[in-house]
């Protein structure tokens, strides 16, 4: 399937040399110099610490329009940016590679790579200049690890007086890759630190928008089967009792481990709900709102299954444009439960193996990829020219029980975390 949407790009490509000389084409590109810094010695949102660092929102990208006929558009991009699987280096990375369709002004096929219509931004998330927010709320556009797809959509518009309704609908295939942070080693497994697993999803959606007049309402439904790299993925781990009648065990969390089998499946089946609302309010204010919900239908106690939302309220004062927001992510009761029992199980040291069972429940639990915090955001975007924009925001966020957002040291909690991030930025279109 990959080799397939392989050739497809290759196509894209060579049928856009073979008609450079008829086509209308226009290039354009974007970029953001961002630097972000913490008041914490540990690492959240994959890159940010008492350090400073330029990766988290610092990114190049390049696009090529051409109208091949009136009807028929082919559409390339590429994008300089920190890699989607490693923390320590950048990649350069075809975005979007697709020909379009239109054969009336109301309806727009696609096919090729495209990006997934999953929030109200998610189509211009990479161009800073087209929103204020120094970044989108991580919350709510970390839903999937994947931003792009390989494969057809459509998108089908109609008019009734005021109102203006769409209907967008894609089905396809990426591999993507889920990051996880281990504060210890699982042996012979995992080492401690940043594991990046390699999932094949397969996915479809559909979305149905309203506009009227500046405002703008939006729900959609998203189906994804996501298969690992590694082969079957646990549902369930079972517990292990050392001693009878107590609660003194452990939680299988590797084939290695004695005890009863661990539940596998083939691959997780991941439903992905969403509602989106965008309101102009009287004297230049703005409302925004999203909230997404992630639940996997085979594995109930998988952390991911989540709930997350964001409520922003922006003002329009000549070329400022301050804001503020907040930002939640919980992972569902029974999940959080699991993650949680799974990081404070700790035999006594008088068990044999007690301190290689311990460190096996803590790199399980952060394995679960749980998440439990809030943020408050308070910032400003101004605007050089209609191209340029410079964005300061301080974020303030707390941790729960826990979250997979914080690279937590050894011996250490990312849950009951404060967190200050001060971010400088200025993005440009091109």
């Amino acid at each position: 399937m990959h080799f397939l949407f392989r050739v497809i790009h290759l196509l894209l490509t060579l049928a856009l040399l073979a008609t450079s000389a008829h086509a209308q084409m226009q290039l354009s590109g974007f970029g953001t110099f961002g630097a972000a810094i913490s008041d914490q010695n540990f690492v959240y949102q994959r890159f940010i610490d008492n350090g400073g660092t330029l990766e988290r929102d610092s990114l190049l990208g390049i696009q090529l329009d051409a109208c091949l006929t009136p009807a028929w558009g082919l559409t390339l991009q590429t994008k300089a940016a920190a890699s989607s699987h490693s923390d320590t280096d950048s990649e350069l990375t075809l975005s979007w590679a697709f020909l379009s369709w239109r054969p009336d002004n109301d309806l727009l096929l696609r096919a090729g790579k495209l990006r997934l219509p999953l929030l109200l931004y998610s189509a211009n998330s990479d161009v800073g200049n087209t929103f204020a927010f120094a970044r989108l709320p991580l919350e709510m556009y970390s839903l999937l690890p994947t931003t792009d797809v390989n494969g057809l959509s459509f998108a089908k518009t109609w008019f009734d007086g005021a109102h203006e309704w769409t209907l967008e609908g894609y089905a396809g295939t990426t591999h993507t890759d889920w990051r996880y942070y281990l504060r210890d080693e699982m042996p012979p497994l995992f080492a401690a630190g940043t594991t990046f697993f390699g999932y094949d999803l397969k996915m479809i959606g559909a979305l149905l928008s309203l506009h009227e007049h500046k405002n703008t309402w939006r729900i959609g439904l998203h189906r994804t089967n996501a298969e690992c790299d590694c082969g079957a993925v646990p549902v369930k781990l079972p517990f292990v009792t050392l001693v009878p009648g107590t609660d003194i065990g452990y939680y299988k969390v590797a084939d290695t481990m004695p005890g009863p089998n661990i539940e596998y499946v083939n691959d997780y089946v991941l439903y992905l709900l969403t509602f989106g609302a965008e309101f102009t309010l009287p004297n230049n204010f703005q409302l925004i709102g999203e909230f997404g919900q992630r639940r996997f239908e085979n594995a109930a106690i998988a952390g991911p299954n989540s709930n997350s939302a964001y409520l922003g309220l922006l003002k329009r004062i000549g070329r400022w444009r301050p804001y503020l927001y907040w930002t939640a992510i919980r992972s569902r009761p029974q999940a959080l439960k699991m993650a949680d029992a799974l990081n404070h199980n700790q035999l006594p040291e008088i068990i044999p193996e007690a301190a290689a069972i311990n460190a096996s429940q803590r790199a399980g639990s952060d394995m679960f990829g749980s998440y439990d915090q809030q943020s408050l955001a308070i910032g400003t975007a101004y605007h050089l020219s209609p191209k340029t924009v410079i964005k300061a925001e301080w974020l303030y966020t707390r941790t729960g029980v826990l979250s997979s957002f914080v690279n937590a040291p050894a011996g250490e909690e990312s849950g009951g975390r404060e967190i200050n991030v001060f971010s400088l930025s200025y993005s440009l279109t091109f």
